[in-house]
């Protein structure tokens, strides 16, 4: 990325938020891809190709969907994205991605935690929600350390990679 000119809509301390852009489809694909990446989101794997990443792209673009991409300052990588989703009557899903190469170094905290602002302040919610793997250990802290608390479990388990697996469903209040 020498020449950053991404429509920027927001900043925290490390992470540009930007605008969903057809010219980081490379680094959407590399993300969407990665199995470690999908094993944390998804309860199947996929693979994506170029067109049905420009389909999904093209899809939120035209639905005007609330989406961030997130560039880091210093060395202008991609980090991920973070979606609000199911915006109804007060309440939004989350969904947040982060690539591997970004993962642990804490900006998925410093991305959620200015999301909830951004979900309360800008989106005037009342509650925003998640659904996590009960596996994804490190997500589940996060969460809890920003605020969110556990209000379900889903009855259902699946199987990833040996390991019993249910949704946990968290949300946090304003």
């Amino acid at each position: 990325m020498q020449d950053f000119n991404y429509n920027i809509l927001l900043t925290s301390d490390n992470i540009y938020y930007v605008e969903l852009d057809k010219r980081l489809i490379d680094d959407y694909l590399i993300m969407v891809n990665d199995f470690d990446v999908q094993s944390k989101i998804s309860k199947k794997r996929n693979v994506y190709t170029f067109e049905s990443e420009l389909e999904w792209i093209n899809n939120k673009l035209k639905e005007k969907a609330v989406i961030f991409s997130m560039i880091d300052k210093k060395t202008k990588e991609f980090v991920g994205n973070v979606e609000f989703m199911h915006i109804l009557d007060g309440k939004a899903e989350i969904g947040i991605s982060i690539t591997h190469k970004y993962q642990n170094k804490h900006y998925g905290t410093e991305a959620l935690k200015n999301m909830i602002d951004y979900g309360f302040n800008q989106l005037n919610l009342d509650e925003i929600y998640l659904i996590v793997f009960s596996n994804n250990f490190r997500a589940i802290h996060c969460y809890k350390k920003l605020g969110f608390k556990e209000y379900k479990r889903s009855d259902t388990f699946i199987t990833i990679d040996g390991e019993e697996v249910c949704d946990i469903y968290m949300k946090i209040l304003k």
